[in-house]
């Protein structure tokens, strides 16, 4: 029996909407055969006007799930509850987060220390030249340093104690390098974040995909 993932993702602005991620990542998740549920907020018109919520996101759902991949934005709620997810990794689930995974919630200090940080700031987008900080670990197989044209996110309430970094940056100046991929193991769970994929050409990107589905393998306990 196959695996289930809830991939949740799309916001009510005109940045981060589902429409464009959705195909990319969900054949992302298919190719390593897990079973995929895609929901969250759409623009059905391609305008302002959206539809759907966060709802998938309770306790009673993600008990049907072995891997919950975020790809929401902002601290609205709509309908989520967010100590659900927590719970979730802590009970021994996987929890991935791409890019404005760290934008979601972040009131929420539980949801925050889940991700390892919160979002402070992105210059404009540029070429983020990859670099990787430990190679030995299973979820870099087969990574290579890559570079891509992308949205670079700068952090506040940064973990490196708590956390395992994989990936940084040296592509913008934030007083240091800049964290791009890590891992966290929060309870009994794992968590696996990866700061890249505002386009869709990143998310498309053969480099980027290998990565993430590395990633999810691992916190899967499918990989390492």
């Amino acid at each position: 029996m196959s695996k289930k993932a809830l991939f949740v993702g799309g916001c009510p602005a005109p940045w981060h909407r589902f429409e464009p991620a959705a195909p990319a990542i969900t054949t992302a998740l298919e190719e390593i055969g897990l079973e995929v549920t895609a929901t969250g907020i759409y623009h059905p018109d391609g305008g302002d006007a959206f539809e759907g919520d966060y709802s998938a996101l309770t306790r009673e759902s993600l008990g049907n799930y072995n891997v919950l991949v975020l790809y929401t934005t902002g601290r609205d709620r709509f309908g989520a509850d967010v100590s659900a997810i927590v719970d979730f990794a802590a009970q021994g689930k996987a929890v991935v987060g791409i890019h404005n995974a760290t934008d979601s919630f972040t009131d929420d200090p539980a949801y925050v220390e889940l991700m390892g940080a919160r979002f402070r700031h992105h210059p404009e987008q540029l070429d983020v030249a990859v670099e990787i900080v430990d190679a030995a670990h299973p979820i870099m197989q087969g990574v290579v340093p890559f570079t891509v044209h992308d949205e670079l996110y700068m952090f506040a309430d940064y973990q490196p104690a708590g956390l395992h970094l994989l990936a940084q940056t040296r592509s913008a100046d934030d007083n240091g390098p800049i964290p791009i991929a890590w891992t966290r193991e929060p309870g009994a769970g794992r968590v696996f974040y990866i700061s890249l994929g505002h386009n869709p050409e990143v998310l498309q990107d053969s480099n980027w995909r290998h990565f993430f589905q590395n990633g999810v393998r691992w916190a899967l306990r499918d990989l390492g």
